[in-house]
């Protein structure tokens, strides 16, 4: 199961850093609405992670295990994306703390401490969807009449 998560959730960082890269190349990194789209990613990431612990498996898996997945994923994932972040922002462009700062959910307390304030909101936020995407995809795998697709 660790492992099927671990590499999911290294996908699903690169996947999140990407959508960074697209967004930032064509102008739209400052809307911060927009991080919606990173709990699109971070479902894709889950789904494939149920999906391969399912095709692994070849059997009804338990509950808890794949919801330990699910959650494993969106950590890795997390941990990844908000470190990348974090550097950034250090290294490459502040110009996101100004847009932070303006954003009423962390405000002010970006101009204190800056680099732990983004990394416990981009934890919280990637860590707390994961956890709910993974209870609600789970009510789906969960089912043992439910097959993957294209399984053999």
């Amino acid at each position: 199961m660790e492992k099927i998560a671990l590499k999911y959730g290294l996908l699903t960082a690169i996947g999140l850093i990407g959508y960074f890269f697209v967004m930032k190349a064509i102008g739209l990194s400052h809307i911060v609405e927009l991080r919606f789209l990173n709990s699109v990613i971070l479902t894709i990431g889950i789904v494939m992670t149920l999906r391969g612990l399912k095709r692994a498996k070849k059997e009804h898996f338990g509950y808890l295990s794949g919801l330990g997945a699910a959650f494993l994923t969106s950590v890795v994932a997390t941990i990844i994306f908000s470190a990348f972040m974090l550097i950034y922002i250090k290294t490459f462009d502040d110009s996101l703390l100004t847009v932070l700062s303006h954003n009423s959910m962390v405000g002010e307390r970006v101009s204190s401490t800056p680099g732990l304030v983004i990394f416990m909101v981009l934890m919280l936020e990637g860590v707390i969807s994961g956890a709910m995407i993974g209870f609600i995809a789970m009510q789906f795998f969960k089912r043992p009449d439910h097959t993957v697709p294209n399984s053999p």
